[in-house]
């Protein structure tokens, strides 16, 4: 891999470079999406033809489509609209704090379960995993669901990979911290290492994008391959993955962890063999033709998180040079493959190293433009506003999909989310009806709700404004900052890069959120180291952040010892 991967891929730009580099991505991810999603699982041209009026997607216009099953309901999509890639997309970025901070579990028991309300395109795995975070006994690390014929560690989708691009657009770390993130996210719905390591993978490719201002060249996608031989070091590395999640995932994958990435990275290198003859046997080879080779046109490949991300990447690779319109008219024509998300994917890539965004017609374009320069500042170090969610410790998740919408001081809501605004017409089925609404911060969505809405909340419920505050910019928490900051050295060694020391002596006592809990859970939690390292927490950090993770994680190890 080229350029510095200590450094963040922020450090290679001028500011405004940037935050166009990041715009353009987001946006122009979010209209592969729109494109790709009016010909997704269509029946043929005939499909395509009843949905937007045309054999052929060219652009974005607007369009009908049946949505809760046979016996739902056709809605109008105005030109633009997009499907669950785009909105668990927002969903991460929302979740990302202004210092730089993943909030992990505001994203799987707030943002995910909401989700559910307004899920559009959603695949069933992502469906299931959402349902089962609604339960109470249920966190971000141990969504070991089974629901039919859906189960956690089989959870091999794309809808991981789809999501994932704010955290490398947001990075001002090293990679491996980034990477880190980007697992915390994909466990959080996708057990596989088809799913997360398909997540890594593109993260990856955007990483590499960015850093170069290039699509990577073909054999960097063998690179990204080997670079996964850190993931079972990175997750050792994390106190809550490597305690309560590894464990957990070799005992009901029946499988080694490390075991089962080199398992994972030799049925990937399988696939880009097959990409790399391809290329052999031309220069240019046929999309289409790429496509049923890695057997991304059958039912059961078709999802796939590694396949989805190697097929996007080799579509950034096709069209480098040509416009990104036509790379995105490509997926969107290809009616077999999953339209839509090999769309935003590419889009995300290509809209990188890309000056133009996109000229279509565009959901929420003014608000993924905001969430992207919001992406750019965290990068920057600048003072960034956080989403202001509700208490997760006192947050009750909608038990289902209808149960999303709530009454909230007299009106419609999004549970967790913000106060609905209706701007559409209704469409109903039974007891149950679809509307478009409008969010405060400028999210459109359509939502399902209950005809007669059971579940009233108060104001603990719901998000406050969002804000901008020194102690959520002013630096990254210590748990970021100390847990995974490496910087790959040559061979197998890696260099565990610390902060520069404090000339400070409190500071000094505090050296990580790891360590500290490390101490606390060995003295059997004893109630005045417990205070003490609280207190050294809040003097070293003067992170707010910082100090509930470290409580956040006592608490966990102590639940789980009493269970």
């Amino acid at each position: 891999m080229s350029a510095d991967t200590s450094k963040s891929p922020v450090n290679w730009y001028r500011r405004n470079e940037y935050e166009r580099a990041v715009s353009n991505s987001a946006l122009w991810a979010a209209a592969g999406d729109a494109l790709g999603w009016m010909t997704e699982l269509t029946s043929g041209t005939s499909g395509v033809k009843n949905r937007i009026g045309s054999t052929f997607a060219t652009e974005p216009v607007d369009w009908k489509r049946r949505i809760g099953g046979r016996l739902g309901v056709t809605v109008n999509f105005p030109g633009g609209s997009y499907s669950d890639d785009t909105q668990l997309r927002l969903c991460v970025s929302r979740s990302i704090r202004g210092s730089g901070l993943f909030d992990v579990e505001a994203f799987a028991k707030i943002e995910v379960t909401a989700w559910q309300g307004y899920a559009l395109g959603a695949g069933l795995g992502s469906k299931a995993a959402a349902s089962n975070l609604s339960k109470r006994g249920v966190n971000w690390f141990s969504n070991f669901f089974v629901s039919g014929q859906q189960k956690y560690t089989s959870g091999g989708g794309n809808g991981a990979a789809m999501r994932i691009q704010p955290h490398v657009w947001s990075s001002r770390g090293s990679l491996d911290k980034t990477i880190q993130n980007v697992l915390r996210d994909s466990i959080v719905t996708h057990g596989h290492p088809h799913g997360f390591c398909g997540a890594v993978f593109h993260a990856l490719c955007l990483w590499f994008t960015l850093s170069n201002k290039k699509i990577p060249p073909l054999k960097a996608a063998s690179q990204f391959v080997a670079y996964m031989d850190r993931i079972p070091q990175l997750v050792a590395n994390d106190y809550e993955l490597e305690t309560f999640w590894r464990s957990n995932w070799e005992k009901q994958s029946e499988q080694g962890f490390s075991e089962s990435i080199r398992k994972f990275q030799s049925d990937a290198q399988l696939d880009i063999s097959i990409v790399e003859e391809a290329f052999k046997e031309s220069k240019r080879p046929d999309y289409h033709d790429l496509l049923k080779r890695l057997n991304c046109l059958n039912d059961t490949y078709r999802g796939s998180g590694f396949k989805t991300a190697l097929a996007a990447f080799v579509l950034a690779q096709l069209y480098s040079a040509e416009k990104i319109e036509d790379a995105l008219i490509a997926s969107a024509n290809e009616l077999e493959s999953d339209t839509d998300t090999i769309a935003t994917m590419a889009g995300a890539l290509l809209g990188a190293i890309s000056d133009v965004a996109p000229r279509w017609k565009l959901q929420d374009k003014e608000y993924i433009e905001s969430e992207a320069r919001r992406m750019c500042k965290i990068a920057l170090n600048e003072p960034a506003k956080s989403f202001s969610y509700p208490d997760v410790s006192i947050w009750n998740p909608p038990g289902n999909q209808s149960d999303a919408v709530v009454n909230f001081d007299d009106q419609l809501a999004l549970a967790g989310v913000g106060e609905l605004e209706p701007i559409s017409e209704e469409y109903k089925n039974g007891t149950s009806i679809w509307q478009w609404f409008k969010l405060p911060f400028g999210q459109t969505i359509l939502a399902k709700r209950r005809a007669k809405i059971k579940v009233t909340v108060t104001e603990k419920q719901m998000p406050t404004e969002s804000i901008t505050s020194s102690t959520d910019v002013a630096q990254t928490s210590q748990q970021e900052q100390n847990r995974f900051d490496f910087a790959p050295q040559r061979g197998d060694q890696t260099i565990v890069k610390g902060n520069t020391p404090s000339h400070d002596s409190k500071k000094q006592k505090f050296s990580s959120i790891d360590s500290a809990a490390d101490k606390i859970i060995a003295s059997n939690y004893d109630d005045e180291l417990i205070g003490k390292m609280i207190n050294q927490c809040i003097d070293t950090t003067g992170n707010i952040e910082a100090v509930v993770a470290l409580t956040a994680v006592i608490a966990r190890a102590r639940l789980a010892k009493s269970r």
